[in-house]
């Protein structure tokens, strides 16, 4: 049996490579690590050690199937993150959470699963230009479309949405300009503290750590403290975070994910990470 499993989907059934930083980095401990795909139903988790989510990227295709398979893991071995992480997490209203806690999140509206929408009224509403409709549980760019009024054409633009709503709450949000000029940062937490922080180009595709134009970046002070606030309001322990920001149009640091399910680390850009995290997870044996 292997001390832990590094737990991925059939498009990586050998992990992330970035991924493959902290098993080297365990195996130089002389810690073992096996992969599995989560939706294998040939995997005996009882068997599989301390169970690590890493690159479940395909859950929210199967959102209830993937919520019962958590629960079962949890059930027979320690999974990391915690099953209630994973519960809260997976579903992006917990955006609305971390606001109520004081978290700078950029606005958002939120759209009930069967309910009728004009996309073009709303965003005149508020006086958005341009906006970003995402699903409420989704990864990378998928179901994610920018709504731009000066289109003129926004009869595809109502027919995703109304698409979207029929079986999921969806959430719609202003295009900051910062992600052009700034772009997004992804500052990355390992057992709780601030490890290092990369760059994320606009409406990143799915693919592997690095390989979507990600740089290692120096985060400002601001960005630090928010993030570090951000990150304290998980309930209880949890071994990877990643707060994910924009700069608003008023230069401040927003809150556009707080990821705690299954976030790339980018081990690759900064070694020394992949280090601590190998290191954290030794601790847990």
């Amino acid at each position: 049996m292997p001390d832990f499993t590094f737990v991925t989907y059939e498009g990586l059934p050998d992990l992330d490579p970035d991924d493959r930083f902290a098993v080297d980095a365990l195996a130089r401990r002389g810690l073992t690590v096996d992969a599995a795909v989560w939706n294998d139903a040939a995997v005996d988790w009882s068997r599989a050690g301390i169970c690590v989510i890493r690159s479940t990227w395909d859950y929210h295709l199967d959102y209830a199937g993937f919520l019962r398979w958590a629960q079962r893991v949890a059930s027979v071995t320690p999974l990391w993150n915690p099953l209630p992480i994973v519960k809260w997490n997976s579903h992006k209203s917990y955006m609305q959470d971390i606001e109520r806690r004081g978290a700078p999140i950029v606005p958002t509206v939120w759209l009930q699963a069967g309910s009728a929408q004009d996309i073009a009224a709303l965003m005149r509403a508020r006086g958005w230009e341009r906006a970003v409709v995402k699903p409420v549980v989704g990864l990378a760019t998928r179901g994610v479309l920018l709504v731009d009024l000066k289109d003129g054409e926004l009869t595809a633009a109502q027919a995703h949405v109304d698409g979207l709503l029929r079986d999921q709450d969806v959430m719609v949000q202003p295009f900051l300009r910062s992600v052009e000029s700034y772009a997004e940062r992804a500052l990355v937490f390992i057992d709780g503290e601030y490890s290092h922080a990369a760059s994320k180009v606009a409406f990143q595709p799915l693919a592997v750590a690095g390989e979507a134009g990600e740089m290692l970046v120096t985060a400002d002070a601001e960005e630090i403290e928010v993030a570090t606030r951000v990150a304290r309001m998980a309930d209880g322990r949890v071994l990877y975070a990643r707060v994910d920001l924009l700069r608003g149009d008023d230069g401040r640091p927003r809150v556009i994910e707080f990821e705690l399910v299954e976030p790339s680390l980018f081990l690759s850009l900064y070694p020394p990470a992949a280090e601590r995290f190998a290191s954290v997870l030794a601790g847990l044996l």
